[in-house]
């Protein structure tokens, strides 16, 4: 069976937030499919995945170190040493969080604006592309017809749709998804697990969940997180 290289690599990575360790050398490699980071509340799961777009930097007083490296295209990148922008990198390495966060303004809005203002398409472009991902996260044939509605007024599972397809409408490469069924119920987080096990075809997935069951049925590969480290196979079964 042949091992595709990995997407990306983490040597000895630590993160301390506000004198606290949170991660604790961390290395693991992520690989194309579905990797799932799994661990009960507090072991650094989520801590792990702002690590690959240094969404981490958004928080005051916090320190990663430890070499990472992105490879794409031949190419390795260490994205914290300014070998890539900073939009560039979140672009390419999208997030989706854990609870919808739609923009307050139409369904459309929500995924023309950050084409318009961050990606630069012009508007007519920016409406193919959000038409393209609307269409990619299967929610076109339920929000069609009211693309000016507020994007509010969308349920739970559709917003958390919607805010897939605004990440999946800038092209990424790589998608960080945190807890992406928690906040769903039963019948949405099933929509929403079909769904994730269609794009692991054409994208790599990071997922932290708590849910062994959801691991089991889509994961290609598991990370299991305790107190800030990466437990093998030996650790995971005692």
């Amino acid at each position: 069976m042949t091992t595709l290289p990995p997407v990306f690599t983490l040597r000895n990575v630590s993160v301390f937030m506000d004198g606290r360790h949170i991660l604790r050398d961390v290395t693991t490699e992520i690989l194309p499919g579905a990797t799932f980071v799994l661990g009960r509340s507090g072991a650094g799961k989520t801590t792990l995945l702002r690590v690959l777009n240094r969404l981490n930097e958004c928080f005051p007083g916090c320190r990663t170190h430890g070499d990472i490296r992105l490879h794409l295209d031949g190419q390795s990148i260490n994205p914290y040493a300014d070998e890539i922008s900073l939009p560039e990198l979140r672009r390419l390495v999208g997030m989706v969080f854990q609870h919808p966060n739609v923009l307050p303004m139409s369904i459309e809005q929500n995924l023309i604006l950050p084409l318009v203002t961050v990606h630069g398409l012009n508007r007519d472009k920016a409406r193919d592309a959000a038409c393209h991902a609307l269409q990619e996260t299967q929610l076109w044939g339920e929000v069609h017809d009211r693309l000016a509605a507020d994007a509010r007024t969308l349920s739970g599972g559709q917003q958390q749709r919607l805010c897939l397809a605004r990440t999946l409408a800038m092209r990424p490469r790589i998608l960080l998804l945190d807890e992406p069924t928690s906040s769903l119920d039963t019948h949405s987080a099933a929509a929403i697990e079909e769904l994730l096990a269609s794009l692991k075809k054409r994208y790599t997935l990071v997922i932290v969940s708590h849910a062994v069951e959801f691991a089991a049925r889509l994961a290609d590969t598991v990370l299991t997180l305790k107190d800030g480290c990466v437990l093998d196979k030996a650790e995971e079964k005692a």
